[in-house]
């Protein structure tokens, strides 16, 4: 076949295809005509847009793609689904003429898709009313005022390039899709709360009915850790946001099913114990938190991996799918969060056990990534005397760097729960960002409450973070600061996946250097270890080296310090805590 021969083969085939996807809308339409003809008969007044909706199906596509961009979905379905919405009933947009600009009717044009026909009201007032009497939808630069314009909400932000509000969209939604409540304030958090905000990183389940079997079993279960616990951990961490006490942070990258036991528990806290111990020697009190009883899921920067021409999801963690290479094994299963329940229920109740052999200890508490929020509303209760709201699935949960949008789920949840929240900042994170997520996950500036673990890597802490630290210090932020010195540090060696301990030292040199500099207490470290003997990361005085790493590398996702590894990071780090100590003296 010639190479002409071949394109003309290559473009029919395009043309079937665009046939094909030109059938599936019509066939979209036609269902969404039909939709709209039930809604008709059961007698909504509220428009036909369904905001809530229409980021679910967003969300859940692009968790699914392969190669098209997640970008590049958001705007086809958006397009796909304004259109659908005018199939149902034709809705205006409608603008306020004194707010007249090109940039923000551009800006509208772009949030919501070439579908819509924009009007223009004479003012506020008219915008408003259009609003609540037509098939419309009001974009105004501000935002409703208390009791403005009821039942009219704010459902929809319209953000500019550089992600700061400049417009809002109102009309008449279902409770659940608005941003605001009647009276114009935010509407009242639920654990389900989330659902409404776009989720990244969230596995797709092929069994909604399994799904919600596992979620209504998880709700009846009583919470993994109490009210009191928690309250204790963020009364040791005010403590630690005062510059009187530091937190040491650690355990599994990824817990696993398979190689769960009572001695590898105990190992592990015994690692954490006694780097704890050691740093203590600098001179500050230690809270002790493990990356324990939960930590069974893993955010991943590839939704997708091929081996010998096969591509299957990503292993996202025994919470979610099996190791294996295969179809069945790596399809998410909603069971697997009854065993991760139960694993961490087991894995609590052997840290109570230790502690009450070893009174003399201090607490270890139990911390994970607040990843899967569906096991994550499941166990939150709230607590009658005080009326608020407790993640009962961990005594710390942690927000990562891929889930920390402000809009997104996983800030939604973690803003109404009253447990001490964890979130992590990388060099993407921009200085008003964070004072806005700050804002969101702790307004009333509570000490205990917020810990900001940066990750930024060794060659990078030095421009990331400081910019930072000062905005959030002239802020006056009273969250806590503490450095994950891993997670920005790894490399690959002859394809397998490692990290280097003088990198690791580097960074975490770095963040108290910086910290002293910005007048901030460098209150914590967050690392990936574990009490084994294993051999994932390089370098450090047990002398491991490239041709070390296939001896015992077992983790599944990545690479974590063994213990003598980890005894030298603590030794640095209380070496360091007294320099802090003397810089303080010299100053004072």
């Amino acid at each position: 076949m010639t190479a002409s021969d071949m394109l003309s083969t290559l473009r029919a085939e395009l043309d079937a295809i665009d046939d094909e996807i030109l059938a599936l809308i019509e066939r979209r339409l036609a269902a969404s005509a039909a939709i709209a003809e039930a809604k008709g008969s059961a007698g909504d007044s509220l428009l036909k847009l369904r905001p809530r909706r229409q980021a679910e199906v967003v969300a859940r596509l692009q968790s699914r793609a392969g190669r098209a961009p997640a970008v590049a979905i958001a705007a086809i379905w958006r397009e796909l689904m304004a259109h659908t919405l005018q199939g149902q009933a034709r809705t205006e947009i409608v603008l306020c003429a004194a707010e007249r600009s090109e940039l923000l009717e551009a800006r509208v044009r772009l949030h919501f898709g070439a579908a819509f026909p924009l009007a223009w009201a004479e003012d506020r007032a008219e915008v408003l009313r259009r609003a609540r009497d037509e098939e419309a939808i009001a974009v105004l630069v501000e935002p409703l005022a208390a009791g403005e314009a009821a039942p009219l909400t704010v459902f929809d932000v319209v953000r500019g390039t550089d992600g700061e509000a400049v417009a809002y969209a109102i009309g008449r939604v279902a409770p659940e899709d608005a941003l605001t409540g009647p009276d114009g304030g935010a509407p009242e958090w639920t654990p389900a709360s989330w659902r409404s905000h776009p989720a990244q990183q969230m596995p797709v389940y092929p069994d909604a009915s399994a799904l919600a079997s596992v979620e209504e079993q998880l709700a009846a279960t009583p919470p993994l850790v109490g009210f009191a616990q928690i309250g204790a951990l963020r009364s040791a961490l005010a403590e630690v946001a005062r510059g009187r006490a530091f937190l040491l942070q650690g355990g599994d990258c990824a817990e696993s099913f398979a190689e769960f036991s009572a001695e590898k528990v105990r190992r592990d806290e015994r690692l954490l114990l006694g780097m704890g111990n050691i740093i203590a020697d600098g001179g500050l009190g230690v809270v002790h938190v493990a990356r324990a009883a939960g930590q069974f899921a893993k955010p991943r920067s590839q939704r997708w991996e091929s081996e010998a021409g096969l591509t299957l999801p990503s292993y996202r963690g025994d919470a979610v799918n099996g190791r294996a290479f295969t179809s069945f094994s790596r399809t998410p299963e909603p069971e697997r969060l009854l065993e991760a329940h139960r694993q961490s229920q087991a894995t609590l109740a052997l840290l109570a056990a230790f502690r009450l052999a070893e009174r003399s200890q201090p607490p270890v508490y139990a911390s994970h990534e607040a990843l899967l929020l569906h096991y994550e509303q499941a166990l939150t209760r709230r607590d009658p005397e005080t009326g608020r709201h407790w993640a009962g699935s961990g005594h710390m949960v942690w927000v990562g760097e891929r889930t920390r949008s402000l809009d997104g789920a996983h800030v939604a949840y973690a803003s109404g729960i009253a447990n001490p929240i964890g979130l992590k900042c990388g060099p993407s994170l921009a200085p008003e960002t964070l004072l806005r997520l700050i804002e969101r996950l702790d307004p009333a500036n509570e000490p205990g409450r917020l810990v900001l673990i940066g990750r930024f890597g060794a060659d990078r802490v030095g421009e990331s973070l400081a910019p930072l630290m000062r905005a959030a210090r002239r802020a006056g932020s009273n969250a806590i600061w503490a450095i994950d010195p891993m997670h920005g540090n790894g490399t690959n060696v002859a394809g397998v996946k490692t990290r280097r301990l003088s990198d690791i030292l580097v960074e975490t040199a770095a963040f108290f250097d910086i910290a002293a500099a910005e007048g901030v207490h460098a209150g914590g470290i967050h690392l990936e270890m574990s009490g084994s003997d294993v051999t994932e990361c390089l370098g450090g005085r047990c002398g491991i080296g490239e041709a070390d790493l296939s001896r015992r590398y077992l983790s599944h996702c990545d690479p974590r310090l063994n213990p003598a590894q980890a005894l030298e990071i603590a030794t640095k780090v209380a070496a360091l805590i007294g320099k802090s100590a003397e810089r303080r003296a010299d100053a004072a």
